[in-house]
C-alpha cells in the first residue's frame, strides 16, 4: 500500500474546511503509522486537540480506532493538563500565537509529545509538523531538530512526502 493511499488524497477545493479537516483528521490518525513513540504504560493513546476545536465532529470517529493496540482516545483542551499524556497535540491556530512562548507553553512541557498546527509558521517556530495549504492541498512540513530534542522516531517514508524546515529550536 503506498504511503498516499495512507495518507489520503491531497484537498481538492480549498475553500471547502470541512473537507480540509476531513483529510487533516486523515493525517493525524495516520501519522501513528509513521511516528514511533517510546513505550509507555498509558491504557489509551491520547489525541489531544488544544484551543479552538476545527475538527468539529469530523474528528470523533477516530476514537473507533486504535493506535499501538490502544483505543485512541480524543481531548478537547482550553489548556495543557498536568498528569495528562497527550501522545499527539494538535495546536489550534487559536493557541499558536503563544504556544511556544516562555510566559505560556514550552514545547519541553508537552514532553513526549508529536505536535502538529496548522499554517507555514508552526514548524519554523518549534513545532514538528505543519500543515500548509499550497494550491488548494494539504502538505506538510516537517521540523526534524524538533523531532530529535524528543524521543519520537519519524519513518522515512513520512519524511519523502513532507518538506523540511528549520528554526524554533527550544533547549
Amino acid at each position: 500500500m503506498s504511503l498516499s493511499c495512507l495518507l489520503f488524497s491531497q484537498l481538492s477545493c480549498a475553500d471547502d474546511s470541512s473537507l480540509e479537516y476531513k483529510i487533516k483528521a486523515g493525517y493525524l490518525y495516520n501519522f501513528t503509522k509513521f511516528i514511533t513513540w517510546p513505550e509507555d504504560n498509558d491504557k489509551t493513546f491520547n489525541l489531544c486537540i488544544l484551543g479552538d476545536d476545527p475538527f468539529g465532529d469530523l474528528i470523533d470517529p477516530i476514537e473507533k480506532r486504535s493506535a499501538f493496540g490502544r483505543p485512541i482516545k480524543l481531548f478537547r483542551l482550553d489548556k495543557i493538563e498536568k498528569g495528562l499524556h497527550c501522545h499527539l497535540l494538535f495546536a489550534s491556530a487559536s493557541v499558536q500565537a503563544g504556544f511556544f512562548s516562555k510566559n505560556t507553553l514550552l514545547i519541553q512541557d508537552v514532553g513526549k509529545t508529536l505536535t502538529v498546527g496548522d499554517g507555514k509558521e508552526f514548524a519554523s517556530q518549534g513545532g514538528m509538523i505543519g500543515f500548509v495549504n499550497r494550491q488548494g492541498k494539504i502538505k506538510l512540513q516537517i521540523n526534524l531538530a524538533s523531532i530529535k530534542q524528543s524521543d519520537l522516531k519519524v519513518s522515512a517514508k513520512l519524511l519523502e512526502v513532507a518538506e523540511l524546515v528549520e528554526g524554533g529550536n527550544h533547549d
